[in-house]
């Protein structure tokens, strides 16, 4: 973006600046020293300072190897170690120790590189907005700006004998104090600006983008809402057209069936003292219908079985279904399946695999879970025990869902129960029948 770009072009700014700012004081040391001793200056100097200085040379040599040091220690960090590691960290403290290396050997005169390792190690991180990371940062904040004030000269000096240099320029003649005078504040002045317009540029870069994320997020709720309104009216529909269906399918079967049972029944009525043997005839007629009727039921129950019943065990099913809940989603669902050798019905095959489906939906839609343990176990009764680490809920308001497992597993005598607490559980016993264990 282009404002990411200025604050680049702003840190490379800083860059050249205080390496300007450290060359340049540097060599005022340096020539102002060779400007005292030739101009036999040297006693004025040390009754001005009262305090040995320390060789110019060395000065020059060390404050500039020490930001050049500086300089390789940020690229390093940056380039090479562009992801938040360790390693990138220790390189952060580096450049903070070399940092005050390079300020000593500049005899405490230049504090402004202070802003300049600041910028690099504030710019270079993202991660300010857990508890912990935030008073990390406040603290990293108020020790760089705490040491920008307490290394100005006027105040250090009090603590830290060291030669002023200010002291060294004075010797100068007037014109070259002046221009040295003009450089050295220009430096200063130009480093603290800078500074402030990419600290500036960055939060107003911060601020757009929280603007946007939260436009966006406030655009994925609104999105989410109708989403879950058209899934409402989906399910609507599918229930509608569930029990056109079965309407159909009774009218078809069941109601032919009792209409010519009906008939039959009616035409015995009037047969039975009339003429006994054709009322026999009509009553295996009607055994017949009635017979008829019920391999229609059972088919048209078959068809309403869940698609994954089909041709498989309920283990296999259940297993299928979790697999296409797992791929779809990023839910972790752990199955302790113990009831091998028993061999349901069909229709508590249904209710048991329908029951899962629910809970299993109930903990991704309103639990927001990521991890379900399912356990089917065979004690006094068959127990199956439904355990997410969701959101959960204390008080638990029986909608559809939850009213319709309770109905369904009625069916087959089992009772449920639910827990809110440590996420959402659901507790069910289904009472067993003989001959169902192998």
């Amino acid at each position: 973006m282009k404002i990411l770009k200025n604050v680049e072009v702003a840190k490379r700014a800083l860059l050249v600046i205080n390496f300007m700012a450290v060359l340049f004081y540097s060599s005022v040391y340096l020539s102002a020293t060779k400007y005292i001793i030739e101009n036999n200056f040297s006693r004025s100097l040390l009754e001005k300072i009262n305090i040995i200085p320390s060789s110019p040379e060395r000065i020059f040599w060390l404050s500039n190897l020490f930001f050049i040091g500086l300089l390789l220690v940020m690229y390093v960090r940056n380039r090479e170690f562009e992801k938040e590691t360790k390693a990138r960290d220790w390189l952060a403290v580096l450049e903070i120790i070399l940092l005050f290396a390079t300020f000593f050997a500049l005899q405490l005169s230049y504090n402004g590189l202070i802003l300049l390792v600041f910028m690099d190690i504030f710019f270079s991180y993202t991660d300010f907005y857990t508890f912990r990371e935030k008073k990390a940062w406040l603290l990293f904040i108020v020790a760089s700006f705490g040491s920008l004030l307490l290394s100005n000269y006027d105040v250090l000096s009090l603590l830290v004998r060291t030669p002023d240099l200010d002291v060294y320029i004075n010797f100068f003649p007037a014109s070259t104090r002046l221009v040295i005078s003009f450089i050295k504040n220009g430096l200063v002045s130009l480093n603290m600006i800078v500074f402030i317009i990419s600290l500036m540029t960055y939060i107003i870069y911060s601020v757009t983008e929280n603007h946007k994320i939260e436009e966006e997020l406030l655009m994925a709720a609104q999105a989410n809402t109708r989403l879950k309104e058209y899934v409402a009216v989906s399910e609507k529909i599918t229930e509608d057209r569930e029990r056109r269906r079965i309407a159909r399918e009774i009218h078809d079967t069941i109601g032919h069936a009792l209409t010519g049972i009906s008939a039959g029944i009616d035409a015995v009525t009037v047969l039975i003292d009339l003429d006994p043997e054709h009322a026999k005839k009509q009553l295996s007629s009607v055994s017949n219908v009635v017979r008829e009727g019920i391999v229609d039921v059972r088919r048209s129950l078959n068809k309403m079985r869940p698609g994954a019943l089909e041709n498989r065990t309920l283990k296999d099913a259940l297993e299928k279904m979790l697999s296409e809940y797992q791929e779809l989603s990023h839910l972790q669902i752990d199955l302790n399946y113990h009831w091998d050798n028993v061999d349901f019905d069909k229709t508590k095959e249904d209710v048991i695999f329908r029951v899962i489906q629910e809970s299993v939906t109930n903990s991704l839609r309103h639990g927001r879970a990521t991890k379900i343990k399912i356990s089917m176990l065979s004690e006094s009764d068959y127990v199956l025990l439904i355990k997410d680490n969701g959101t959960g809920s204390e008080n638990i308001k029986y909608g559809f869902g939850l009213t319709q497992m309770t109905e369904r597993l009625a069916i087959i005598g089992g009772r449920v129960a639910f827990s809110g607490k440590d996420g959402f559980s659901t507790t069910i016993h289904i009472p067993k029948i003989q001959g169902e264990e192998g």
